[in-house]
């Protein structure tokens, strides 16, 4: 074989491993992403359960803020509904609430402003609970209350045992919620588009707290807690704050 023989020989021997070593990398790479995926999505999956973790924290801790401030000053503080919220309570002239329903007031109740996902915490108290100059008895705080929280299979507390408050975040998603952006502005999150997270959104007197869902059909990661009004009577009562 000639010297020209041998050189395309070897050349073709050489493109024929480089080719195959170029193959190898690519499928490396596909093995390594794919294996990358699998590795990320329990880390996903873990940080997504830390911040509902942490949500949950600072919700129970806000609702026993609002017991102190009502053992304290013998109401429950009025939502925040200033535009952005600057942690205050809103109040009018005759000592009543600006609205029922607004942002947890969290410099008021010495507390962090927003869920671990950056929103603020809905708020809304009952009118009864929140009159700074008309403090509530015993005898006003049964059947006093007309909000209504609905779970999975229908109402959770009973006529007479309606929450005298409630705190809502709105979840991983945030949808209906207020995202806190840094220099104190604020920005409103897309509204919700199915109904369970609609109804936490709307304004009226009917909340839900339901299961987490993620389907086709249902998308619903909202977390609320409430303030019954046995339980602030109760703790009332035994700070002396109640006859």
């Amino acid at each position: 074989m000639s010297m020209r023989g041998h050189h395309r020989q070897a050349l073709g021997v050489s493109a024929a491993i480089s080719g195959f070593s170029l193959l190898e990398m690519a499928l490396a790479l596909v093995v390594l992403s794919l294996m990358m995926g699998w590795l990320m999505t329990p880390l996903r999956v873990q940080h997504s359960l830390q911040k509902y973790q942490q949500t949950e924290q600072r919700l129970n801790v806000a609702q026993q803020a609002l017991l102190g401030h009502a053992i304290i000053y013998h109401y429950l503080p009025c939502p925040d509904t200033d535009q952005p919220p600057d942690g205050w309570e809103n109040i009018l002239t005759n000592q009543s609430c600006a609205s029922d329903e607004g942002v947890l007031p969290w410099l008021q109740l010495g507390l962090v402003a927003t869920d671990a996902w950056g929103r603020f915490f809905r708020y809304r108290a009952d009118s009864t609970f929140t009159h700074h100059a008309q403090w509530f008895a015993v005898s006003a705080a049964e059947n006093a209350s007309s909000i209504q929280v609905v779970g999975d299979v229908g109402a959770l507390t009973s006529t007479p045992s309606r929450p005298a408050a409630i705190i809502l975040s709105h979840g991983e998603n945030g949808l209906g919620g207020i995202q806190s952006v840094s220099g104190g502005q604020v920005q409103a999150m897309v509204a919700p588009t199915y109904s369970d997270e609609q109804e936490n959104a709307d304004g009226d007197l009917v909340f839900v707290d339901k299961a987490q869902q993620q389907t086709a059909n249902a998308v619903f990661d909202d977390r609320l807690v409430m303030l019954s009004p046995k339980v602030l009577i109760q703790q009332m009562v035994q700070a002396q704050r109640l006859p």
